[in-house]
């Protein structure tokens, strides 16, 4: 072989070698920016975790609302509950609260009618309202 074909040779070869080193550390990139990715959305994942465990720790221990609550989904509210049957976040109203005693047993049939026909029946006027009645008759008598 002669000199000339020996340096081209070599010159393919030492281009050849750029090349792979070139593409080799591209890809060993995208390989550390995925690995740094992926190792920060587990650390995340791990926090997070910790985070609820914690939370669910100290509602336990210091006794908070679903704590009480034997049958509670992921979200910390009753089951039974009408308001986690809803969409709305509306408070619960008196007669859905007796309701939902009367179902869970923690009053009487007897207990649950009396309440409900109280809160059914129209309030008496107090006498504020008396007053203030006599007051606007007074009023629209003298106009």
């Amino acid at each position: 072989m002669d000199g000339k074909k020996v340096l081209y040779y070599g010159a393919i070869a030492i281009a050849i070698l750029i090349g792979v080193s070139v593409v080799v550390s591209v890809v060993s990139a995208i390989l550390s920016l995925a690995w740094a990715i992926l190792s920060g959305l587990v650390s995340l994942a791990v926090f997070v975790g910790v985070v609820y465990a914690l939370y669910k720790a100290g509602a336990w221990l210091f006794g908070g609302d679903d704590a009480n609550h034997s049958a509670s989904d992921s979200f910390g509210r009753s089951r039974s509950s009408p308001a986690s049957a809803s969409s709305s976040d509306a408070p619960e109203s008196r007669q859905d609260r007796l309701r939902r005693q009367y179902v869970e047993g923690q009053i009487s049939e007897k207990e649950f009618e009396r309440r409900i026909a109280s809160e059914l029946e129209p309030e008496e006027p107090d006498d504020i309202d008396r007053e203030l009645d006599d007051i606007n008759r007074e009023l629209d008598r003298e106009r």
